[in-house]
């Protein structure tokens, strides 16, 4: 996706935080076996789990995503074991015990054709008994409000890496497709650069239905990275289903 490679240079300074992390790290210790990132991006969660010695792979569509990995991993002194691929239709020759998808990664696909494709796709890599956690968002009533043009609905002052910025997100969500279309707007140093995604909007009722007819078992969800049981209203949604 182009905006990744727009923001490769930038996307640690706007999403450093890693509020999830300690939860994926302990789902890859309990894999006991390989794990697969989808949209590893800079190495955010990867390198985490790299650095303790975890098997882990790791595909992103971006490829100046994965050289900013590269460098992080370098001045580590980790080997990363990464490919510019797309998730809908990547192939690798082994199977993994545990495929994640982290932040939101799998809300870009933005139908449910390619929804559908993507999770055989998974259920294909992994083995029999495996697991995939998904990370998925419901917007608030408030958000969903944000239609016909960019509308403002959150800012965020930040010091980051030794400099201070100012974050500014808009969306416009489009009913009629169930798209939101979100611009993120970072001042630094004076200067303003924005940068504009598109992200389905999936129901829960909606994505388990999918993850059913995809073949899944055992489908569990949760609200947040703390194991609470989900709820609606929940914005952020993790998907556990079982080959």
């Amino acid at each position: 996706m182009k905006v990744y490679e727009d923001m490769a240079d930038i996307y640690d300074f706007i999403y450093c935080d890693a509020y999830d992390a300690d939860m994926y790290r302990l789902e890859a210790r309990n894999a006991k076996g390989p794990v697969l990132e989808i949209g590893c991006g800079t190495g955010r969660i990867l390198l985490g789990l790299l650095g303790e010695g975890i098997d882990v792979t790791g595909i992103d569509i971006s490829e100046k995503m994965l050289a900013v990995l590269r460098k992080k991993a370098k001045a580590l002194g980790l080997k990363p074991d990464v490919m510019k691929a797309d998730m809908r239709d990547f192939r690798i020759s082994k199977k993994f015990r545990l495929i994640i998808v982290p932040y939101r990664s799998f809300l870009h696909l933005l139908t449910e054709a390619e929804r559908k494709k993507t999770l055989l796709n998974f259920l294909q890599h992994l083995d029999t008994g495996g697991r995939l956690i998904l990370h998925s968002y419901e917007p608030s009533q408030a958000e969903m409000e944000c239609s016909g043009g960019y509308r403002h609905y959150e800012s965020e002052d930040v010091e980051r890496q030794g400099a201070r910025c100012h974050l500014d997100w808009y969306l416009d969500y489009d009913r009629k497709t169930g798209v939101g279309h979100y611009r993120v707007a970072i001042t630094k140093e004076g200067k303003e650069q924005k940068f504009d995604m598109d992200l389905a909007i999936v129901p829960a009722k909606e994505m388990k239905a999918l993850l059913v007819s995809c073949g899944y078992k055992n489908i569990t969800t949760y609200c947040g990275f703390d194991y609470m049981p989900y709820a609606k209203g929940c914005p952020e949604v993790l998907w556990f289903a079982e080959k």
